[in-house]
């Protein structure tokens, strides 16, 4: 498809809009994914409805972002790894990504772009919530910007995270080292700032405090992180493909489909140091 077959439609005022005009099975031309990044960049998710393409083809569309990340406790498919298999089977009680979260920021340098795609969807229910952290920032009183402006997080691998029993996994015995992140990010490409964290699984204090100084503080961050008003809601079709920015948005997996079965392939970008 050329460029000016795209359409891109926001889906709320917060972020997110759908793009439509473009086979991702296809390779594109240079034109065309600039705007696709220019979309990215401006809504934070991107989605695409009725895609047909094979894992291969999703890590083709994905290395046009970046390196691939490789999930260092997820193994992904054969042939090609740097793709992982979400499943959540019929019997499942737990879903991967269940809580309000960026991904891989218990690492040093955490992903940049996620790519989500529905290979087998619930009939209802199953849908991902995104919310806006640059909204979150933005809406913050400038004595609490000045509050938080040089704070850290120290955040760690959840070991006690629930997985669906169908994904392969190769956890240590340990947790891997923690990292520190600033609790207000400043995004690299469009130089907005942004409230950085996740959940209390992942984001455990503030640098230089207790976990008990520190509750009270990102507690209220958290909440506030993640107003309805700052949200999208996505509903997924088979065929579908979600694209998020980890710098400046959180996601939500809704784990409301017990007795159906639910298929996701992902692949992460490799990101870039915080700052």
């Amino acid at each position: 498809m050329g460029s000016n077959a795209l359409e891109i439609k926001p889906i709320a005022g917060a972020l997110g809009a759908e793009i439509g005009g473009v086979d991702l099975a296809d390779p594109l031309d240079d034109v065309t994914f600039q705007q696709i990044h220019r979309a990215l960049l401006d809504n934070g998710v991107i989605f695409f409805r009725d895609q047909r393409i094979t894992p291969d083809q999703q890590l083709a569309f994905a290395k046009r972002w970046g390196d691939i990340h490789l999930h260092p406790h997820i193994q992904g498919l054969d042939g090609t790894p740097e793709v992982f298999e979400i499943v959540k089977k019929e019997d499942d009680v737990h879903t991967l990504g269940g809580e309000w979260h960026t991904d891989q920021m218990f690492t040093a340098t955490p992903v940049r772009a996620t790519m989500l795609y529905a290979k087998q969807v619930p009939p209802q229910g199953g849908d991902t919530l995104f919310a806006n952290a640059y909204l979150a920032y933005d809406t913050l009183s400038d004595g609490m910007k000045a509050m938080l402006a040089g704070l850290r997080t120290v955040n760690s691998y959840n070991m006690k995270k629930k997985r669906a029993a169908a994904m392969q996994v190769n956890d240590a015995n340990e947790a891997p080292p923690d990292a520190e992140h600033p609790l207000i990010r400043t995004h690299n490409e469009t130089g907005r700032k942004a409230l950085y964290i996740s959940y209390e699984g992942i984001t455990k204090r503030l640098a230089g405090m207790t976990d008990a100084e520190s509750a009270p503080l990102l507690g209220y961050r958290r909440q506030h992180a993640t107003r309805p008003e700052f949200t999208c809601r996505f509903r997924w079709e088979e065929g579908s493909l979600a694209v998020w920015d980890n710098r400046c948005v959180q996601h939500l997996a809704i784990n409301d489909y017990h007795g159906y079965r639910r298929v996701m392939h992902r692949v992460t970008v490799n990101g870039e140091p915080t700052s």
